[in-house]
């Protein structure tokens, strides 16, 4: 009578935070000027628009990045102006994570939990090309497969790091925040290896 192993439970793969928060560190200080330069103008423009060009250029920024991971390019200044390429789907995306966010964020929970389970949506549209909806949905499976609590510590170390820095620390907290996210994706996506490249 001959039987059949059973294969091994595989051990979950949770985001290591120390870890994207080390390379999000080694990653900034490597682009430092252009990423902040980049990020003032991305929120001078958003702030003088209203709103309505922060989606694209929030996604020029983690663009900016993702260029620097995947195809280890030196980013450029003007790399921030690249998401005005596909302009309706970066400011549907920003003006749905505001609002679904924003309201959920009523209950507070609610806000933290969303904030969790789409915090990928812009790396997974820059680095995929996904729609807005493949993406809030591909976002979601990544950080459940990877991690729920572990990506909402990440959320709430952001969280801090964006409430605590006021004035000058402010120029600093939006990019490191985007490239934080970045690294983040790279590790949840199991791409370790180019992350470290980069």
């Amino acid at each position: 009578m001959s039987s059949i192993a059973a294969p091994l439970a595989q051990p979950r793969r949770g985001l290591d935070i120390g870890l994207a928060l080390r390379q999000a560190a080694r990653l900034f200080v490597k682009d430092l000027a252009p990423l902040i330069v980049a990020a003032l103008i991305a929120a001078a423009l958003s702030v003088v628009t209203l709103g309505v060009l922060a989606g694209p250029l929030f996604a020029g920024l983690y663009g900016m990045v993702i260029a620097r991971v995947r195809d280890g390019r030196q980013p450029e200044v003007g790399d921030v102006f690249a998401g005005l390429q596909r302009f309706w789907s970066y400011f549907a995306a920003a003006l749905v994570l505001v609002l679904l966010v924003g309201l959920a964020s009523l209950t507070i929970v609610g806000g933290f939990v969303l904030a969790t389970i789409w915090l990928y949506v812009f790396p997974l549209m820059v680095d995929r090309g996904l729609s807005l909806g493949e993406a809030l949905k591909a976002s979601k499976d990544l950080v459940m497969r990877t991690g729920f609590w572990e990506h909402l510590a990440l959320v709430v170390v952001l969280f801090v790091v964006a409430s605590v820095a006021n004035g000058a620390l402010a120029v600093l907290a939006v990019p490191f925040i985007v490239v934080a996210v970045t690294a983040a994706y790279f590790l949840a996506d199991a791409r370790q290896d180019v992350l470290e490249r980069a």
